[in-house]
């Protein structure tokens, strides 16, 4: 999928599409096998498909080729507890979807062929959910890659990174020094440039103006992380990116506004009141996307 071919997926089965970036846009509704429009909260592209991932249950991931809008239902799992936050694909064939707490274990589904099939991963593999501990199925920001290593991020009474230096085979536990304690506290978002350096940001949704703790940066792939522009930057945001090629520059957006900072977080710039959840730059970094609850917004880059 090129720069101008974007898809977004979103609420009650929702699927838009546009081939010339952004000035036409096709529209379709999709229906799953229960006769259910899924609200869609997390998406991904992997080769020669598009995936979209249900938020609650019934719980169901569909895909589609990229030269297509038919569905293929490829997982369903009808648990009341069931709620899928994230996807994140390593390469064209391997990806993770990571979900709230079910029996005890967070939710963690593994595909090793591209997305036609799905299967949990062991609960014996993953740190055990701490009381209050969940996630947020926020701009599709809690779960990170880059090569094998990977990074799942969760909220609420404790907010923890959950790192994992072999695909998911095994994980391990870091504390964060996030704003937590209360149910919609702690990370949000992530974003990884490489193996090494990445930045979190989330905040307190309940009290979004309140900048203390609610971003962080971390230059040894998240073992250590350092609270970046205390007091000082934007407050509660849901989406955090970085630049494909600028090596300072950042984006941050919810629904408070759109921040922008150039050199790495420790500074930032309020662009505007725009109300979005989630940003992503396209592959050659000229162009920012932003979605919200009604619009689309397409953004030159540098911006102005």
């Amino acid at each position: 999928m090129g720069p101008e071919h974007v898809r977004f997926a979103g609420s009650n089965g929702w699927i838009g599409q546009t081939l010339d970036g952004g000035a036409t846009w096709d529209m379709t509704q999709w229906m799953a096998p229960d006769s259910t429009h899924p609200s869609f909260r997390a998406s991904g592209h992997s080769g020669h498909h598009w995936h979209a991932v249900g938020i609650a249950s019934p719980a169901w991931i569909a895909r589609c080729p990229t030269t297509s809008m038919v569905p293929e239902w490829t997982y369903h799992n009808p648990d009341s507890a069931v709620f899928l936050d994230a996807m994140v694909w390593l390469d064209s064939q391997r990806a993770l979807v990571f979900g709230d707490a079910t029996e005890g274990c967070f939710t963690l589904l593994a595909t090793q062929d591209g997305g036609a099939h799905w299967g949990r991963l062991p609960c014996d593999s993953i740190p055990n959910p701490l009381e209050g501990e969940a996630a947020f199925a926020a701009s599709n920001g809690n779960l990170a890659c880059h090569g094998d290593t990977m990074w799942i991020f969760t909220g609420g009474l404790t907010s923890r990174c959950l790192r994992s230096l072999d695909a998911g085979a095994s994980w391990t536990s870091i504390d964060l020094p996030f704003t937590q304690g209360s149910s919609m506290t702690g990370v949000f978002s992530a974003t990884f440039r490489n193996a090494r350096q990445g930045w979190a940001m989330g905040g307190n949704w309940e009290v979004p103006q309140d900048n203390q703790s609610n971003l962080a940066a971390t230059t040894d792939g998240g073992t250590t992380w350092e609270v970046l522009s205390e007091g000082q930057g934007p407050g509660y945001r849901s989406s955090i990116v970085h630049h494909p090629t600028e090596a300072g520059a950042l984006v941050a957006t919810g629904f408070e506004g759109l921040d922008v900072s150039l050199d790495g977080g420790r500074s930032w710039a309020h662009h505007s009141d725009s109300s979005h959840y989630v940003a992503r730059f396209s592959p050659d970094g000229r162009t920012l996307w932003l979605a919200g609850a009604t619009r689309l917004t397409r953004m030159d880059w540098p911006l102005q």
